[in-house]
């Protein structure tokens, strides 16, 4: 199996690594850490489709999460037809799209990054993992994705983003993140809702950090990406 790194402690797996999808149960499992989510999913009230799953490797030696990426289902799939009539324009033939090319491009992440539809990512920890961990995973990713660190995380949102995702993980907690317009949701297994106001700075670095820092190099972020078929393609013309 082909595998990227991305820091020393985080690797999103992908490279020949394959969802299997159950059809009769509409669940997507991750082959790396038989995690399995479902198709479709509420974030905050509000139905999410499921565009893609994966499994993030800590120091290079074993999983620690898998994970399902979700995008608000209403408002992704009409921003979804406006992408591939301009954007994405250039993989659609005869009404067909260039699924494997589109996968492949910079436009598409461009579009999951920029769009103002809600997205969420819910993520299942499959090996222990200590708060200190967690921070260091977040440090390192984010220095290359936040101007001034050091001062932006001493304060609102980065901070308040911070303390709600790191904790101490054991097999079998869930950790769901999601977000809405300038606002970002954290609901852990084991916690109450952590609701960040105004931080419409940092949700974009919320979403590149999940999909890898940059430079994102394909292998890192393919694996969520790889159920973005279930949008549809593109709606013919009355």
């Amino acid at each position: 199996m082909r595998k990227t790194s991305l820091v020393l402690v985080l690797v999103l797996i992908a490279g020949t690594a394959v969802v299997l999808a159950a059809q009769t149960t509409g669940m997507v499992t991750d082959a790396e850490t038989g995690q399995s989510f479902p198709s479709s999913e509420e974030f905050g009230g509000s139905a999410h489709t499921l565009i893609g799953v994966g499994a993030f490797e800590a120091f290079g030696a074993f999983n620690v999460y898998g994970a399902g990426f979700y995008v608000e289902t209403d408002s992704a799939k009409r921003s979804w037809q406006r992408f591939l009539g301009n954007q994405g324009a250039a993989f659609v033939e005869n009404g067909q799209v260039n699924w494997a090319g589109l996968k492949d491009s910079l436009a598409l992440y461009q579009w999951i990054y920029s769009g103002s539809f809600a997205k969420g990512i819910w993520i299942k920890v499959v090996r222990e993992v200590s708060r200190q961990e967690v921070l260091d995973m977040h440090e390192d990713l984010m220095r290359k994705l936040v101007d001034d660190y050091d001062t932006a995380s001493t304060q609102s949102p980065l901070k308040d983003y911070i303390n709600a995702v790191a904790n101490d993980g054991v097999v079998g907690d869930e950790l769901r993140i999601w977000a809405r317009g300038t606002t970002i949701y954290v609901k852990g297994s084991r916690g109450e809702l952590v609701t960040i106001a105004n931080a419409g700075s940092i949700v974009r670095v919320v979403w590149q950090l999940w999909f890898g820092a940059q430079p994102i190099s394909v292998p890192l972020r393919r694996a969520f990406v790889e159920d973005i078929e279930n949008l549809g393609g593109p709606t013919p013309a009355p």
